[in-house]
């Protein structure tokens, strides 16, 4: 683990919460506790849910709802929630008991949904900014490949019955919203609910999974990194796209992509065996840090209670397990190595129409030649920096980005990742 600075203790009190959400959270203050404001208890909201939906049987797996019930008592007793942060949170868990209520009416309807292949899906996996997003957003160019798009991930099956509005408009609240919380948000990563979205977003009705790590600090919470939970993560996974795929009326190749993947990828090839993983490198010294201020800033979007000075050294300790795991696993062929493929940061963005074209020929994926024009076009459309620039101080990080290189020796040696000094 790299060392750490000493450096004053950097909690969320030192950062600044727009005026509007600074009095909504005093209203919590103003009553003693939060939760004299918002309810998190776990039989009122499932039966809300319930009721909204006019359905009641959620699925023929009972672990899930042991998984919702944990997370949910941790989220109201222990998540140091503010008056926001509850407000999230709850309808959050409303909306996705309503979709696996929603999902488990549609299965039984139409049982032939599992019945549905999913054929050669195309995953991006990488550490968190390393061009995972933007390597999302350039592969929907390919009119052969099928990207989630944000309001599926939160509506599959379209709004509410009664609902007079898009699927879009109803998912932008959990989209665009974020950035109204903490307006630097857009800086580190856009979310709009018309764009492809990661696998975190659909996955979040089975409550184990990685979207709730995200956003809120579970480590104490059991069972939520077994084995059966990670195959629990990955049953739903392949449901929702098959889901999907019923719905279109044909088979499509999916695009998908989280960073979480890369903890997974011997569930990810169990699950889908003929899978293409394109797996993104960078510099240590650029990911991060960044990703340790993002992760942070989600949390503290939602509790106070947020330590800031801890998370470049708890980023760095999980991101040396997980990317030096992966490089083991294929090295010993506990994963089909010919079906992963390398794309560098430094080289994706010098020349993506190139770097793209040479991954899908090592994957033996078709390159369609519309992609010679609409990448370029929608590089133009959304230029570096268009939101602002995200910066943050790795030292107030816990970082010392000295040895943060050498922590990451061997990852960097044998992938050839191309340091950046600026």
């Amino acid at each position: 683990m790299a060392p750490v600075n000493e450096q004053p203790r950097e909690t969320a009190t030192d950062l600044a919460h727009p005026e509007w959400v600074r009095r909504l959270n005093l209203f919590g203050d103003a009553v003693g506790d939060p939760n004299r404001l918002i309810s998190l208890d776990a039989d009122e909201l499932l039966a809300v849910a319930q009721q909204s939906t006019g359905l009641t049987d959620s699925s023929s797996d009972d672990d899930w709802e042991t998984g919702y019930r944990q997370l949910v008592e941790h989220l109201d007793a222990r998540a140091g929630l503010t008056v926001l942060g509850r407000l999230s949170a709850r309808a959050e868990i409303i909306r996705n008991l309503q979709t696996r209520l929603r999902l488990a009416d549609y299965w039984r309807a139409h049982p032939d949904v599992f019945d549905e292949e999913i054929v050669e899906p195309v995953f991006i996996v990488g550490p968190p900014r390393t061009g995972t997003s933007i390597l999302l957003e350039l592969l929907a160019r390919d009119p052969g490949l099928r990207p989630v798009v944000a309001h599926e991930a939160h509506f599959p099956l379209g709004p509410l019955p009664g609902v007079d509005r898009t699927a879009s408009e109803v998912s932008e609240p959990e989209q665009e919203f974020w950035a109204d919380i903490h307006p630097d948000f857009q800086a580190m990563h856009e979310l709009r609910a018309d764009l492809p979205c990661e696998c975190v977003h659909f996955v979040q009705p089975e409550f184990r999974s990685w979207h709730w790590s995200m956003m809120f600090d579970l480590n104490d919470v059991p069972g939520r990194t077994t084995p059966e939970a990670n195959q629990a993560i990955y049953r739903f996974h392949r449901q929702f796209l098959q889901t999907l795929q019923h719905r279109d009326g044909h088979p499509s190749r999916f695009l998908l992509k989280t960073p979480a993947h890369l903890g997974f990828l011997p569930e990810l090839f169990e699950t889908y065996p003929d899978a293409l993983v394109i797996f993104t490198h960078r510099d240590p010294l650029k990911f991060i840090g960044s990703s340790a201020n993002l992760t942070g800033v989600l949390h503290w979007m939602r509790s106070d209670d947020v330590d800031l000075s801890i998370r470049g050294p708890i980023m760095a300790a999980v991101y040396e397990i997980l990317l030096g795991g992966a490089m083991q696993q294929r090295i010993a062929g506990a994963v089909p190595a010919e079906q992963i493929t390398d794309v560098h940061f430094r080289t994706l963005m010098a020349d993506p129409v190139a770097t793209i074209e040479e991954a899908y020929a090592a994957l033996g994926v078709p390159f369609h030649e519309s992609m010679r024009s609409s990448i370029p076009a929608y590089l133009e459309s959304k230029p570096k920096g268009k939101f602002g620039i995200h910066r943050y101080d790795p030292a107030r990080l816990g970082l010392d980005e000295s040895s943060l290189r050498a922590q990451f020796s061997d990852y960097i040696e044998h992938y050839g990742v191309e340091l950046e000094h600026t």
